[in-house]
């Protein structure tokens, strides 16, 4: 992991430690460190100019953010859990390092493909789908990232699902709700959170998922 190959490079880095909804740095803000995600989750977003909210990635541990071809961040990132933890390390330090480094360099190479490719994948799952494409698209996303042992614990509230799919939180909640009482998905633990998701038939929700499968759900 990150902190393997910063450690190798002895480079000096800081945890830090947010609660629920803290910002670790504003769109606009100077472009200073990398981050990497040790505990809980965060996501990364954008303030539209009506005051909605556009979440444009999850992240999770193992995922590296603050990456910028500018000295500014184009975003704001929050953290979406308690206890979150990141890792941060000075910018200018760890470019400086990956030049002579081969490791480290094809490290923060992939973890920024991985984010690339994860953007391109948010972009496509917005476009011209609807709300029963994008609510299978996610949770097979989420099956792909946090599954452990086919269970799916979301770290997220359905507020940030709807902020991430560009829809209403109406929708969103009631698309969960027609997944369940026609058994696309199971829900675990406690009924009123309703965050402990099982898929019992992926290939059920992959179908859903596709773009020319009937849109049952709206």
């Amino acid at each position: 992991m990150i902190d393997q190959h910063l450690r190798a490079a002895k480079l000096a880095t800081v945890l830090l430690g947010y609660r629920r909804d803290e910002v670790v740095y504003e769109r606009g803000a100077p472009a200073q460190f990398i981050y990497a995600v040790t505990e809980g989750t965060l996501c990364r977003l954008r303030v539209l100019e009506d005051g909605r909210r556009l979440i444009l990635q999850f992240l999770f541990p193992g995922d590296v953010f603050g990456y910028e071809l500018g000295r500014n961040h184009r975003h704001t990132v929050q953290a979406l859990t308690k206890d979150t933890r990141v890792l941060s390390v000075g910018r200018e330090a760890l470019l400086e390092a990956s030049k002579s480094d081969a490791q480290l360099s094809h490290f923060l190479f992939t973890a920024a493909a991985r984010a690339e490719a994860v953007a391109s994948e948010h972009s496509a799952m917005l476009l011209g789908r609807s709300i029963t494409e994008q609510i299978a698209l996610f949770l097979l996303e989420m099956d792909a990232r946090i599954s452990r042992g086919g269970e799916i614990a979301l770290p997220m509230r359905r507020r940030h699902i709807a902020d991430y799919l560009g829809r209403r939180l109406e929708s969103v909640s009631r698309t969960f709700t027609a997944f369940h009482k026609a058994k696309v998905i199971e829900f675990l633990g406690n009924p009123k959170i309703r965050r402990q998701v099982v898929i019992p038939d992926k290939r059920r929700l992959e179908r859903l998922a596709a773009p020319v499968v009937g849109r049952p759900t709206e």
